[in-house]
């Protein structure tokens, strides 16, 4: 009896902490997105380009498809930036949010914010590269994805409604640039 009832006091005591605190489990996602546009462009179509489209899945739901080529190994001075925007005015102007990624090494970019936040999604619709560890060479190749819809769970809890404009921008051997529009809504429960 002794034991039940020291059990029943740790799970009284969890279900407050958990109403008080915001709960020891992982907390959910407080918002949605649907993508409504996207583009890619680049500067040297012999080295590196691609092509990018959206896909209608439901009433306002849609995925991306596309490819991504690079006719040249990727080399280490190959450097990446992403840039993540919002516009609470219907995208009539875009301020710069702190969720984006500095000018970096393409692989130290690969090795940290591809794997934490794009990695998994990507497995699920495109032959973008899976690792353990580092990766560290990226053979010159055809990357292909197909209604890839990207989970939002490397992203905050909470983020502001609006529309968000996503840009990746590549500084060396070629200037690659990548853009999608969302709309973030808080999900209704």
């Amino acid at each position: 009896m002794g034991g039940k009832l020291q059990m029943l006091k740790t799970v009284i005591l969890l279900m407050c902490c958990d109403s008080i605190w915001g709960g020891l489990a992982p907390s959910k996602h407080t918002w949605t997105y649907n993508i409504r546009s996207t583009r890619m462009s680049t500067s040297n179509e012999s080295v590196a380009g691609g092509e990018t489209h959206l896909n209608r899945e439901g009433r306002g739901e849609y995925s991306m498809s596309g490819n991504l080529y690079f006719n040249v190994d990727v080399p280490e001075e190959f450097e990446v930036m992403a840039s993540i925007y919002r516009s609470n005015d219907g995208g009539a102007t875009y301020k710069l949010e702190p969720y984006s990624v500095p000018r970096t090494g393409v692989y130290t970019a690969i090795n940290t914010f591809y794997k934490d936040i794009v990695m998994s999604s990507a497995a699920k619709c495109s032959n973008f590269p899976q690792f353990e560890g580092k990766l560290e060479h990226v053979a010159a190749q055809k990357f292909t994805y197909d209604r890839c819809i990207l989970s939002n769970d490397g992203f905050p809890t909470y983020v502001s409604d609006g529309i968000y404009k996503f840009e990746v921008k590549t500084f060396g051997m070629v200037e690659l640039f990548f853009e999608a529009i969302v709309v973030v809504e808080q999900k209704t429960f």
